[in-house]
């Protein structure tokens, strides 16, 4: 069993292949690639945890849910409505705005939104999330990560080779447990 991550799928966002200059000629092709990218890679078996902004048009939503591969798992994002959320609860559990969880001794914060501290990261937790679409700036510092599905030619993150990429950066420490643990 292996654990994805990915967020700002936008199906049905007819606006965000524009926007996100995706390589699709239309958001059916986007649906149809997408989800052919996911099932290739994520089994029914594998843990799958989406960050937020699935889909823009709610008759779709549970279409595009149940032809994905993977125990589902959602964090709500800025497009995630109260009508989501229970079609979200019918195909997987839903977490909240964000949720820490831990897998093979790793802590990770899930949240659609990006943060610059969160906890545990002094600890060594990471942080992924969404919603920039890649439009932050992409340090080499701190070991947090935007898992846009475009980051990864439209599949999702798998954790090992999320952390292959994390682990290569230095914890930033920017808040006081950095002071105070240096005295």
């Amino acid at each position: 069993m292996k654990n994805f991550f990915t967020t700002d799928y936008h199906f049905m966002h007819n606006n965000v292949i524009r926007y996100d200059n995706r390589p699709f000629k239309d958001v059916y092709h986007m649906g149809e690639v997408i989800i052919q990218k996911h099932n290739c890679i994520v089994s029914k078996e594998d843990h799958f945890y989406y960050l937020g902004d699935f889909c823009f048009n709610i008759s779709k939503l549970e279409e595009y849910l149940s032809r994905l591969n993977g125990k589902k798992f959602f964090i709500k994002g800025n497009h995630d409505k109260d009508k989501h959320i229970k079609i979200f609860e019918k195909y997987g559990e839903y977490l909240g705005e964000q949720k820490r969880i831990h897998i093979n001794g790793q802590d990770i914060i899930l949240n659609h939104f990006s943060m610059r501290v969160w906890d545990k990261h002094h600890h060594g937790a990471i942080h992924l999330y969404g919603h920039s679409h890649n439009s932050l700036e992409n340090s080499p510092n701190g070991k947090s990560m935007d898992v846009f599905i475009g980051n990864n030619d439209y599949y999702p993150y798998e954790l090992n080779d999320i952390l292959k990429i994390l682990n290569n950066r230095e914890i930033q420490n920017v808040d006081h447990h950095y002071n105070y643990e240096k005295k």
